[in-house]
Order: C-alpha cells, then structure tokens, then sequence
C-alpha cells in the first residue's frame, strides 16, 4: 500500500482562502440589497440628504446602515451584524408611537436568496485543491 502523507497545514489553508471567498460574496450580496431599488414603501419620504424618494426604493439614505456592516469570522463561523442603531427597525419593521408602520426591509434574506455562498465554497475549494 503507497504511503500517503497530507499537508495539513496547506489544506487548512485553501479551506480558509474558500471559506473568506464566501463570507465576502455573502456580505457584498447582502450590501447589494440594501443598495438595490427594491424594497417598497407606502408613501414619499424627503431623506436627510435632500433625495425625495416613493416606491420602490433603496434602504441606503445616508448609508448608515451600509457602513455599519461588521462581520466576525472564527474558523468555521461567519457572523454579519449591522451596528447603526435604526438597523433592526429597518430590516424587521415597526411600529411608532404614534402608530405609523415601518415596513421590515428584511435585506439579509434577500442576500441569502441571492448567493450560494456553500456553492461558492466548494467551486473555490474545486479550484484549489
């Protein structure tokens, strides 16, 4: 029988470039959907920069929430969290005091929907190995 010897070090290490490839297609899916002229919304809204905006829209305003994006990676997790204070508000929806509704904007769905990412994986793991 061949003597067989594994480089774990290298595989470790094209797991990893394959795993950063699809933590980093997922988070520009997830950015596209909050830039994309989507999401509806039921009525007009002058935004603080100047943009009177209707329906379909994007969620980007100022870009608070776009440039709030923080992803923590351990070795096999990847974990997406958008830190701007009105963040939840936008992607689950609400209610106002006054009772107005604030319609979910759920953008982490349609990134999901939108990228494979275990497919990108494992064409990036394909490619390597």
């Amino acid at each position: 029988m061949p003597n067989i010897s594994i480089n774990s070090s290298k595989l470790n290490s094209i797991i990893n470039r394959a795993f950063d490839v699809a933590v980093d297609a997922l988070a520009d899916s997830f950015q596209n959907a909050i830039a994309s002229d989507i999401w509806e919304w039921p009525r007009e809204t002058l935004r603080n920069n100047g943009d009177l905006v209707g329906s379909p829209r994007n969620i980007l305003d100022e870009e608070e929430l776009y440039n709030s994006l923080v992803i923590a990676r351990s070795a096999n997790a990847a974990e997406y969290t958008w830190e701007s204070d009105h963040a939840a508000i936008i992607h689950d929806g609400a209610t106002t005091k006054n009772g107005t509704e604030l319609p979910a904007r759920p953008w982490t769905k349609v990134g999901l929907e939108e990228c494979d990412a275990a497919e990108l994986m494992q064409q990036q793991l394909n490619k390597l190995l």
